[in-house]
């Protein structure tokens, strides 16, 4: 029985020094890149906090289930007002492709731009949308 107890104790004394070593983290290479792409992500945000996703207006010239004609018609609008390069964008929302210009905030803002594409594009309207917003951008007479 002494025995036992000894044994016992002797076990319980050497345990925790095989015990210690070191632990290796496998992952999948995928994963770091993931993780780039959102650390990228939040950079970019980071540094252009002054742009919000608003409800606003945009103005629809183009409405059609074929993606290439969908495109045509955005380079043919950036063509006619290269002014609107970086507000043209095609959504999708299935199975329609659509192509829409403008960030308003104002529906009457959008109104002058309506009448403007009028005169190129057929079926031309407002419609409600999420826009770009951008606070503190200077004024356009300010120099």
């Amino acid at each position: 029985m002494k025995r036992i107890i000894l044994i016992g104790l002797l076990c319980f004394w050497f345990i925790p020094s095989f015990s210690q070593g070191k632990v290796e983290i496998v992952a999948d290479s995928q994963l770091y890149e993931v993780v780039k792409i959102r650390y990228e992500r939040k950079k970019t945000a980071d540094a252009k906090p002054d742009t919000l996703q608003v409800q606003g207006y945009r103005v629809q010239v183009f409405f059609s289930n074929d993606r290439k004609k969908a495109y045509a018609m955005k380079d043919k609008v950036i063509k006619l007002h290269p002014e609107y390069y970086n507000e043209v964008y095609v959504v999708y929302q299935s199975p329609n492709y659509k192509v829409r210009v403008g960030n308003f905030i104002k529906e009457a803002d959008a109104k002058s731009l309506e009448r403007l594409l009028a005169k190129s594009f057929e079926n031309v309207f407002i419609v409600r949308d999420k826009v770009r917003y951008i606070k503190n951008r200077p004024k356009e007479n300010e120099e």
